[in-house]
């Protein structure tokens, strides 16, 4: 009879010991788990920052369009950070800061005077003078494989607002509770019971947190009972501050596409675009609002519910003191403010970022980029894309008027390079920011007339006699390529000039003197030095290769010019500078490298001999838009079908191509479709005259109309690059020597003496 008692005596200490067990181990599994909780943080791409001195050519206007890219507010009284006031040649502005990997930019009021184009001077509050400011750099993209964005926060990164208006709307007892609140779960059970369903949970903070960390979002008892558990046993095991600051990362606050926002500080990124140190209460309120329901109340689809909610946080925080009737009133009178695409970095420049991520791919591994927390500093130069974006907006404006393009289907491809360095500036995928094919990196298309100028640099490496000034026929020509075919090139206007000047054959594009150059000179010696700059010539090795039917794309076009008009150094083309690690150390530097492709004084005459295509030939357009010495070349294949432009400065380089995917028939022309999107590109930036200095093989010389060398008082002369072998012509001599060389030459023997 008394053994009963004893054995469920015995059962109840064994079961009691063994929940002890279970939960002893459940304490230290979650304590451990939380002690260690970190998140993924996809790597961040920059562009380039901002930097303002003394003397920078930076005008009003341009500085105003980085603030904005930033996401700076214009006010009208003293900026706060993130603020900026426009005045009389002056910027007042509130910088954020920024921390680099070679110093910290300090959060601090500066006042910029300008001077027309040009930086007047920089003040700090108290009229200290600043030698330079670095703005942070825009953010181009965040990399993320889990398909959530985060932008992890602090307790002290939060306006002071901000935590007592969470509180008072989700859990007012947070501080004094221990994990779970009594009355919130009597409250929940008691409307349960009303409604006959499952219709409202009395959740803590802790205990939101515990089911987006460790639960499933199912509505049953069983995962209420554990939720309940596990808050009681986080509570009694960290500082409510911590519990506070991993509910700040984690809280679900909307979806974009695939997708997930996750924390409010991503939540102010991506629903207003600035830090959420800068939001006003107003904007604060919509983002507590949204813990609700973010995809019932998201302000996007559903503004009317998102105003509503947000008034009613307003409303709570007016009744517990928070804020004033004053202020409340204030705050809901204002618009939501909430732009119809994401404010963040998500989309803006995904031409570029995919040549980024392409770079990296060789360096970085997917769960690097993704969850290593690495900042991605690159080359991109906000004012380059802008320009680069109203040219394609005008290319496609030019397309859709002349009735090239009736069904909007054109595309396009285009970059810009800074020619000593390198580095990619700016680059365009297509006729539209989206993601897909990248016209820029993999759209191979025969580059047409482009090809002259390797043509004629690989005929001056041949001949060093030659010369700008070099006669070169202008006459129909038949040439039967290794399969029996007969190839008779024709000008693009089908005239014939009998002679042309070397610099001509590029300046005008003339079809028929670029053949006759590469005969005279020997076609296999042109074709195979063609081959080693870099140009595809193919088995059957056409003699068409001269004239533009290899195919390239606009990137590698762009690294072949890179190294022709930065007197013949070539430098690997690249997107980032360098990689730094979530404690802002370099990891990865690449070294400057740079190799000969051509003789510096082939590349220094094939330069100036675009720069005439500039000034007075096919790239005129170009060339005369603006008042600096450029060099330019057009391309254009048949039918229509590609249109190429490259254009230069004396620091920078653009390619374009505009044609159809499908290679359709076009009646597309360089100077009309592709030239104006590098003229563009050109138009918001500080330009440069190309570079006068000469190599030690050339000197100038003058050139009379029939390309003779003359003495420079001589009507008409012009001044050219020469190289050092011609003597000097006696000033007040008007019909110097022949540009044609010595007896004997191959040139005389192919004009027939």
């Amino acid at each position: 009879m008394n053994s009963w008692p004893r054995r469920v005596f015995k059962l109840s200490l064994v079961l009691l010991v063994a929940g002890g067990m279970v939960l002893v181990y459940l304490n230290a599994h979650l304590s451990k788990q939380f002690d260690s909780l970190s998140w993924a943080v996809g790597a961040k791409i920059y562009a380039r920052p901002l930097e303002l001195y003394q003397g920078a050519a930076f005008n009003q206007t341009q500085v105003v369009y980085e603030l904005r890219l930033l996401n700076y507010q214009q006010v009208n009284g003293q900026p706060g950070p993130g603020q900026f006031r426009q005045a009389e040649q002056a910027l007042v502005v509130g910088m954020r800061g920024h921390r680099y990997p070679d110093g910290e930019e300090p959060e601090r009021l500066v006042r910029i005077s300008f001077d027309q184009n040009a930086i007047r001077g920089i003040q700090t509050a108290d009229a200290a003078v600043v030698d330079l400011v670095r703005f942070e750099p825009a953010v181009l993209a965040q990399l993320s494989g889990t398909h959530a964005d985060r932008e992890l926060v602090s307790l002290h990164d939060l306006p002071s607002t901000f935590i007592p208006l969470l509180l008072t709307v989700e859990d007012r007892g947070f501080y004094a509770h221990q994990g779970i609140s009594i009355t919130g779960i009597g409250r929940a059970l008691i409307n349960n019971v009303i409604s006959g369903r499952f219709a409202q949970g009395g959740s803590t903070l802790t205990q939101q947190l515990v089911k987006n960390l460790y639960l499933t979002r199912e509505r049953t008892l069983t995962r209420k009972a554990l939720e309940a558990v596990y808050a009681i046993m986080l509570d009694a095991s960290f500082e409510k501050d911590a519990i506070l600051r991993a509910y700040m990362n984690e809280v679900f606050l909307g979806q974009w596409g695939n997708r997930a926002i996750h924390g409010f500080g991503t939540a102010a990124q991506f629903y207003f675009g600035r830090p959420i140190a800068e939001l006003n209460i107003a904007e604060q309120a919509l983002l507590v609002g949204l813990v609700k329901g973010p995809s019932a109340l998201n302000p996007r689809r559903h503004p009317e519910r998102a105003l509503e909610r947000r008034n009613l946080v307003l409303r709570m925080a007016m009744e517990t003191g928070l804020v004033s009737a004053e202020q409340t009133a204030d705050a809901m009178a204002l618009p939501l403010s909430v732009p119809a695409q994401p404010a963040d970095r998500i989309g803006r420049f995904p031409g570029y970022v995919a040549a980024v991520r392409r770079e990296l791919t060789a360096d970085y591994t997917s769960q690097q980029l993704t969850a290593a927390g690495l900042s991605i500093y690159t080359a991109l130069d906000p004012q380059v894309h802008r320009g680069l974006v109203a040219g394609r907006a005008d290319v496609l404006r030019r397309l859709k008027d002349r009735g090239l393009d009736p069904t909007a289907e054109a595309e396009l491809g285009a970059l810009v390079v800074d020619l000593p360095t390198g580095e990619i500036q700016a680059m365009l995928a297509g006729r539209r920011d989206v993601g897909g094919f990248h016209r820029a990196l993999d759209a191979r298309r025969q580059i047409g007339s482009l090809a002259k100028p390797f043509v004629v640099a690989a005929a001056l490496e041949a001949d060093p006699r030659l010369h700008a000034g070099s006669l070169i026929r202008d006459e129909a020509i038949q040439l039967t390529d290794s399969t029996g075919t007969v190839w008779s090139p024709k000008n693009y206007d089908e005239t014939e000039a009998g002679v042309v000047r070397l610099e001509n054959v590029i300046a005008d594009s003339v079809n028929q003197a670029t053949v006759h150059l590469a005969v005279g000179v020997g076609l296999d010696a042109i074709l195979d030095r063609m081959g080693d700059y870099g140009l595809p010539i193919g088995p059957t090795r056409p003699p068409a290769t001269v004239l533009g039917v290899s195919e390239m794309s606009p990137v590698a076009i762009a690294s072949l010019y890179q190294a022709l008009l930065n007197q013949g150094h070539q430098t690997p083309l690249k997107t980032v500078r360098f990689v730094a690690d979530g404690e802002g150390r370099v990891l990865n530097r690449k070294p400057f490298a740079s190799q000969r492709i051509f003789p510096a004084g082939v590349a220094v005459q094939v330069d100036h001999m675009m720069r005439v295509g500039a000034e007075a030939g096919t790239g005129r357009a170009f060339g005369s838009r603006y008042a600096e010495v450029l060099a330019s070349k057009t391309g254009t294949t048949d039918d229509g079908r590609d249109a190429w432009f490259v254009g230069a400065d004396g620091r920078r380089l653009g390619v374009a191509w505009v044609g159809f995917d499908d290679n359709r028939k076009g009646n597309l022309i360089g100077s009309v479709v592709a030239l104006p999107l590098i003229s563009d590109a050109f138009s918001d930036i500080q330009r440069q005259d190309r570079p006068t200095s000469l190599p030690d093989s050339l000197k100038y010389g003058w050139l009379g109309r029939s390309g003779e060398l003359v003495a420079q008082d001589c009507p008409d002369a012009q001044k050219r690059p020469i190289p050092v072998g011609y003597l000097d012509v006696p000033k007040g001599q008007c019909q110097g020597q022949s540009g044609t060389g010595s007896q004997g030459s191959w040139l005389e023997r192919w004009f027939g003496g």
